[in-house]
């Protein structure tokens, strides 16, 4: 399993949805990285399912600091251009106030 531990702020506030016939929540939001480097952050796309996206709904807002554990996916896709991309997916299975 790929795990990673990661902390920023909020870019957005978080968009929530409901899936499934069981209206199972998901949350997905992203997060500005930039280790002190203000020019040079890294953003990474988080997603978040069920009791976890409940509670970012209720309580995470934009330019909120978090930290956030769980795995990741790399996704490879082809831009318009046909050059090789690659995107950071993280799916969040903790979720903690930093600062």
């Amino acid at each position: 399993m790929r795990s990673i531990i990661l902390s920023g702020r909020l870019t957005r506030d978080p968009e929530i949805r409901e899936v499934t016939e069981k209206k199972t929540k998901v949350a997905e939001f992203t997060l500005a990285n930039n280790d002190r480097d203000k020019e040079n952050a890294e953003f990474f796309d988080v997603t978040c399912w069920d009791t976890l996206a409940k509670f970012v709904e209720n309580y995470v807002k934009k330019g909120q600091k978090i930290v956030v554990s769980g795995s990741f996916e790399n996704e490879a896709y082809k831009d318009k251009d046909g050059n090789n991309r690659y995107h950071f997916r993280i799916k969040a299975t903790n979720i903690e106030f930093a600062g």
